[in-house]
C-alpha cells in the first residue's frame, strides 16, 4: 500500500509536466522499493489508468465537443478526431512492440536496466533544449502528417525515460501548431493511449496486484485531478531541461551504484 500511495502520487504530478513521468515512476519503484524494472514499469502504466481519468474529467468539454461533432456528421470527421484514431493507430504499432521487450531488457541488465532509463532521461532533456517557438495552426489544421508524427514520438515515449508529453508537443511545436493548441492536443490525444497502457498492464500482470493497482491508480488520479491545471501554468515558467537532465544523472548515478554495489 505505501508503494502504490508513493507511486500514485509521483505518477499524478508528473504526467503533466514535461518529464517522463513513466521513468520517474520506474526510478522511484527501483531505487526506494526495491522493485525491478519490469515491475516498475508495469506499476507506472497501472497508473495510468488513474491519470486518464482526470484527463477525462479535466477536459470534459472538448471530449464532449469532439463527441458531438464526430455524431453530428459521423461521414465527415474532424480534423482533431483524424488526427487521433490515426495518430493512436501509429502509436500502438510503435508502443506495444517496445513494452513487449521491457521484461527481456530487465532480465538482461538487471540493475543495469535503469541506465537506460536514466539515458532516455537526457534524450529528454535534448529535445526540450530546443525549445521551439511554434506557429499559428490550431487543431482545424492537423493534417495526417501531423499524426504520423504525433504517433512515432508518442509511441517511442514507451521507453522509460522518454517524456510522453516533451516529445510529442515538440513535435507539434516543430510542425507549426500554436503552442496552447500543442498542449491542449498532447493532452487529449493522452487519455487513449494511458487507457491502453492500463489494459496492456492488466493483461500482462508483472508483479503488480490487483488491488495495489486500483489503489495506485485511484492516487494518481486524484493527486491528477488537483495538481493538472496548477502544473501546467507552472510548467510555462519553469527550466524543464535543467531538471530532468540533472533527474537523467541521478538516475545513472544511482543505477551505475546498484551494480557495482550489488
Amino acid at each position: 500500500m505505501l508503494e502504490s500511495l508513493v507511486l500514485g502520487m509521483v505518477q499524478g504530478i508528473t504526467e503533466w509536466l514535461p518529464v517522463s513521468s513513466q521513468g520517474s515512476v520506474s526510478a522511484v519503484g527501483s531505487f526506494i522499493f526495491g522493485l525491478s524494472l519490469a515491475d516498475a514499469v508495469s506499476f507506472a502504466l497501472w497508473l495510468h489508468l488513474g491519470t486518464a481519468t482526470s484527463a477525462l474529467i479535466a477536459f470534459r468539454r472538448e471530449i464532449f465537443d469532439l463527441s458531438r461533432d464526430s455524431l453530428c456528421d459521423p461521414l465527415h470527421p474532424s480534423p482533431l478526431l483524424r488526427f487521433g484514431v490515426v495518430g493512436t493507430a501509429a502509436s500502438v504499432i510503435i508502443g506495444v512492440p517496445v513494452l513487449l521487450t521491457l521484461d527481456d531488457l530487465s532480465t538482461a541488465f538487471g540493475a543495469g536496466g535503469m541506465l537506460v532509463v536514466g539515458v532516455a532521461m537526457l534524450g529528454t532533456a535534448v529535445v526540450l533544449r530546443a525549445r521551439l517557438e511554434g506557429g499559428t495552426r490550431t487543431r482545424r489544421d492537423l493534417s495526417m502528417m501531423d499524426a504520423m508524427a504525433f504517433g512515432l514520438a508518442q509511441g517511442f515515449a514507451a521507453i522509460p525515460g522518454l517524456s510522453r508529453s516533451g516529445l510529442t508537443v515538440s513535435m507539434l511545436l516543430g510542425r507549426g501548431i500554436d503552442r496552447g493548441e500543442a498542449l491542449a492536443v498532447s493532452f487529449l490525444m493522452s487519455i487513449p493511449v494511458s487507457l491502453g497502457a492500463a489494459l496492456f498492464a492488466v493483461l500482462d500482470g508483472v508483479g503488480i496486484g490487483l488491488i495495489e493497482g486500483l489503489v495506485g491508480a485511484a492516487v494518481s488520479a486524484i493527486v491528477g485531478l488537483v495538481s493538472i491545471k496548477t502544473l501546467l501554468a507552472v510548467a510555462q515558467r519553469l527550466n524543464f531541461t535543467t531538471f530532468v537532465g540533472a533527474v537523467a544523472v541521478a538516475v545513472i548515478a544511482g543505477s551505475t551504484a546498484q551494480v557495482f554495489w550489488f
